[in-house]
């Protein structure tokens, strides 16, 4: 049974840093500079030592949303079996966040196309040190690796349709990054998606969905 989901697609074709740069909301901006100022660089990851430090960093995420993360061997596993690009933050000799990517293609979305792009799977940082914006310097490192990869897009990791909470914010958010929302459908189990439609239009069943993410691990598609 198909149902309806959301992304923010980010359209990188015959655009460059400058460009792409200058469609970023004012705040965005701003706070991407201060990251460069502050001394934030990107280095790949993939050492055991990176995962670990990710997941501990994720966790907390999750943790702090409302949800049970997954234990560190299933979420090491995910990253295995999708073959994850993982990136740390640094600032001097210290990780204070990581991101890791996969490359997708519009069939991703059910659609009839091998047009390249880049998805994240985890957006993950210490918030001791989010005084140097180390968020907004993931969601641009993101943007540029699709850039320098040469595809035609970036999906920032998806959109949540009728958000509640936490999720509003997270949704102007990465609306603030020069991209567009896309809406498509999947194939669900039909359980599953009635479920889904349920959570996303009646308020009970939002609040029943919350108490039960607190007891049952849920990897996100990104967050």
């Amino acid at each position: 049974m198909k149902d309806i989901s959301a992304t923010v697609i980010v359209d990188l074709i015959g655009k460059n840093e400058e460009e792409l740069f200058k469609n970023l909301e004012y705040t965005r901006r701003k706070n991407v500079k201060k990251a460069i100022k502050s001394g934030l660089y990107v280095e790949d990851a993939g050492s055991e030592k990176d995962y670990k430090n990710c997941y501990k960093m994720y966790a907390r995420i999750i943790q702090e949303g409302g949800s049970t993360p997954f234990p560190y061997s299933i979420w090491r596993n995910w990253s295995t079996s999708e073959n994850w690009k993982l990136f740390a933050i640094k600032k001097g000799e210290k990780s204070i966040g990581y991101f890791s990517v996969i490359p997708i293609t519009r069939k991703y979305y059910g659609l009839d196309s091998e047009e390249k792009g880049v998805r994240p799977r985890v957006f993950a940082s210490d918030k001791k040190y989010q005084q140097y914006r180390t968020n907004d310097f993931i969601y641009w490192n993101t943007i540029l690796y699709g850039l320098k990869e040469r595809v035609n897009f970036v999906d920032l990791g998806g959109y949540q349709i009728k958000p509640r909470g936490h999720l509003k914010e997270v949704n102007q958010f990465k609306e603030r990054w020069g991209g567009k929302v896309f809406y498509y459908y999947r194939d669900y189990p039909i359980l599953t998606a009635v479920g889904r439609k349920l959570v996303r239009n009646v308020g009970l069943f939002w609040q029943i969905n919350e108490m039960l993410k607190k007891r049952k691990p849920k990897i996100p598609e990104c967050f």
